[in-house]
């Protein structure tokens, strides 16, 4: 087979394949949800008026990077998405918000299911997320070396 011809197949799939991926971030939008967060974190920045917070984690799916977060007002409620797409270079699982919470809010849930991680006034709430495996000295005792 000629080289131009091994050359036009090459960009030819190569077209394909960024096309198919292209569309698979324009029509499958997967958001995270609070119990696929490992280490998920929510912190009131002190001093902040209005009440700033920090929200942080890592997705717990190896193939899906971080590609936006977005809000959403519900009420007196905000509700923060963090949208996945397939992993790439730039577009990693961690993440890291600041959010700014207008007086007129008194909660802020998490995904699609709304899940609540901040209320007003309320002492820190424990945010519903992935188990983590811990190594105790019991379990390290049995394992082999």
């Amino acid at each position: 087979m000629k080289t131009i011809y091994k050359l036009a197949l090459f960009l030819l799939v190569l077209l394909a394949v960024g096309g198919c991926i292209a569309l698979y971030n324009m029509f499958f939008d997967v958001t995270l949800e609070s119990k696929d967060v490992q280490n998920f974190k929510v912190e009131e920045l002190s001093g902040a008026q209005p009440t700033r917070l920090k929200l942080s984690g890592l997705a717990f799916n190896s193939s899906m990077g971080v590609r936006q977060i977005t809000t959403k007002r519900d009420g007196a409620a905000i509700v923060v998405f963090v949208h996945l797409s397939l992993a790439q270079r730039r577009a990693s699982g961690n993440f890291a918000y600041e959010l700014t919470v207008p007086n007129s809010v008194n909660e802020v849930r998490f995904g699609h299911s709304a899940t609540p991680i901040w209320r007003r006034g309320a002492p820190s709430v424990e945010v519903p997320s992935s188990p983590r495996m811990l190594l105790t000295a019991e379990v390290a005792a049995v394992l082999p070396r």
